[in-house]
């Protein structure tokens, strides 16, 4: 009967430490991953912890070419300067190498799959502000917002 609960209460500790590894990793359930490499004259961003977190967002004021319609919603995940984009209705993928635009917002560039920015801007104290949808160059295309 020792020899089962020596086994088990290994079983258990092996399974927990197994759990807390893959929890503190950055591990996404998506299929697709996009590392943007920089152009002469972008700034690597690097995102604060401050706005670090998941974003259940709605998506409005669309423009002309707009990929998403108003009412869209998404899940955002913004962790070690990755973001995780899940959109209704369409497959998720993450982004990595963000360029800092200005001081303080940056722009998670998806060229390897629907050729647009997601660029996520705090509020002037620090924390989450929302997402807008750029094309890759200059514009804007809508934003998703608590």
């Amino acid at each position: 009967m020792k020899i089962v609960r020596k086994i088990s209460s290994l079983v258990a500790i092996l399974l927990l430490a197994a759990a807390c590894t893959t929890n503190n990793q950055n591990t996404s359930d998506c299929e697709t991953e996009c590392s943007y490499t920089l152009a002469s004259g972008e700034t690597a961003g690097t995102v604060p912890t401050s706005i670090e977190g998941t974003y259940n967002l709605t998506y409005s004021f669309a423009q002309t070419g707009s990929p998403y319609t108003d009412g869209t919603t998404a899940t955002f995940t913004l962790i070690n300067n990755e973001l995780t984009v899940e959109i209704e209705g369409h497959d998720c993928i993450t982004l990595k190498n963000p360029v800092l635009i200005g001081t303080n917002n940056y722009k998670f560039k998806d060229d390897c799959r629907d050729n647009i920015a997601f660029n996520v801007s705090p509020n002037n104290n620090g924390t989450f502000n929302e997402i807008n949808v750029e094309p890759l160059g200059q514009g804007w295309l809508g934003q998703f917002h608590e």
